[in-house]
């Protein structure tokens, strides 16, 4: 039971998320994208915050509150998963969701029948820096590296992205 919610934990995880561009750890300091660096101490101040922004994430699909889930979605991701055209592809090319004769129509479905399968217990293991607002969100699933999340910061408020 244990290994098949993992399979499915890591199924749904690649099914909305980029694959993951490498595999390790990163050091201190990392180094993304033309030139980025991100400080070991900006990088340790942001994994606290995130982490703990996980951990709230994780509460709320846990009770399955879509209204207040919505609330941590900046509007590009509200824009990319709730566009029809996008959710009737997902759901055509979803192994997972054609298994299960499922139609994804809207984003509360697709926070239904994706978002909390995969995400209700995960846990932070990396940051990596994108730029000096956006961040990918890693976990390591039998030694690979997996992307939970794309956030961007807003203020001192990281939400839930896409780009």
């Amino acid at each position: 039971m244990r290994f098949a919610f993992w399979v499915l934990l890591l199924f749904a995880v690649l099914s909305c998320a980029s694959p993951p561009s490498s595999t390790g750890h990163p050091p201190a300091t990392s180094r993304v994208g033309a030139g980025f660096e991100v400080s070991a101490e900006k990088k340790q101040t942001s994994l606290v915050a995130i982490k703990a922004l996980v951990d709230r994430l994780n509460a709320i699909i846990a009770r399955k509150s879509f209204v207040e889930w919505q609330t941590y979605l900046d509007d590009e991701y509200l824009a990319t998963y709730g566009d029809p055209a996008r959710l009737k592809e997902y759901s055509a090319n979803s192994p997972f969701l054609k298994q299960f004769n499922v139609k994804l129509k809207s984003l509360e479905d697709y926070f239904k029948f994706v978002v909390v399968p995969s995400r209700a217990n995960v846990m932070v293991d990396d940051i990596t820096f994108v730029d000096e607002n956006r961040v990918n969100v890693w976990t390591v699933v039998d030694n690979e590296r997996v992307l939970l999340y794309l956030l961007k910061v807003y203020g001192k408020q990281w939400k839930i992205s896409s780009w």
